[in-house]
This record gives structure tokens, sequence and C-alpha cells, in this order.
């Protein structure tokens, strides 16, 4: 069963990386299957959760993929804890975009700080692994009619981008500012 689920995994990262959204789903939706026979709170099906979320989310299916962020949100917590991790902090900042692409600003806004405060606890104020959530953080500023604290956080981006230019953060962040 972990062959199934690990090769569903494998075959749906393929199909979205090469932008088949509609045959990453369906892989997803297996490997989301595969990973409900683990146990309830087994890293394999938030994994899976997060990703079947993130195609459904990148397909404009924002209603399916809200309460799947969530779940996965749920089980990642009970494993992790309160401590400071970078799949809760992903998982977060995937609600936020969420609930931005929804314009429901201020949960989207509040998942942000969120996800921002754990990553800053995990690297560090100056680390560039924030510069995904700030630069949404500042366009998603913008939109709710605050340029002045917009214009703050693309201060701060700046100031990561001066203090290091060459690092490269390692979560990857699509063109939605998504991340998976």
């Amino acid at each position: 069963m972990d062959d199934s689920w690990k090769q569903s995994v494998e075959a749906g990262n393929a199909a979205f990386s090469e932008g088949r959204i509609e045959e990453a789903e369906i892989i997803f939706l297996k490997a989301v299957e595969a990973a409900e026979k683990f146990a309830q709170d087994d890293p394999r099906l938030a994994l899976s959760l997060n990703n079947l979320a993130a195609v459904l989310h990148t397909g404009k299916k924002l209603t399916l993929a809200e309460p799947l962020y969530k779940r996965s949100l749920d089980i990642k917590l009970r494993i992790h804890g309160n401590e400071p991790h970078a799949d809760i902090a992903l998982n977060l900042h995937n609600l936020a975009v969420l609930y931005g692409a929804r314009h429901m600003f201020p949960i989207a806004e509040e998942y942000l700080k969120q996800a921002l405060a754990m990553k800053e606890a995990l690297y560090g104020t100056d680390s560039r692994e924030l510069l995904g959530s700030l630069r949404y953080y500042a366009a998603l500023l913008k939109v709710m009619k605050r340029p002045l604290d917009g214009h703050l956080i693309e201060a701060r981006i700046a100031q990561i981008l001066k203090s290091d230019p060459d690092e490269t953060p390692s979560q990857a962040q699509d063109k939605d500012g998504q991340g998976r």
C-alpha cells in the first residue's frame, strides 16, 4: 500500500509540475484514498490532503480546497503540537493565499501572520525563507487598501535581500504565492 501511495504522489507531482492539473487532481485523489488507510495522524495523509488541496486551489476550486487544507493542518498540528514546523507554516501560508483568492482578506491576513510568525521562529527574522510569505503579505495589504503597511513589508523584503543576496529559499512559491 505504501508503494501505491508513493507512486501516486510521485505521479501527481509530475503531472502538477507539467501543468496537467486535471490529471494531477485525479492522481492526488488516489493518493488521499491510499493514505486514508494509514493511521489518522499519519504525515502521509496530511501531505496527500495538502497536495490535493493545492491542485484544486490552482484549478480555482477554492471551496473544495479549503477543507482539505484545514484537515491537513489539523493533522500536522496533532503531530507537531505547538512547536514551530515548516509543514505547518506551509499550510498556514496556503490557507492565507486561498482566503485572499476568495476575497476574505482579514482571514487571509490572520493565517499569513501565523505563517510568518512560525517561519520567523524556525528561520529567524531576516531569513530568505520568509520572502514568499512577505511578498504575498505586501500584495495583500495593498489590496486591503493599506499601501503604507505594504510598503513597510516591501522595505523588509529589500533588507532581507540586501543582507544575503546569494542565499536561495528552499520552499518554492508558485506565481500565485501558493506553496506545495
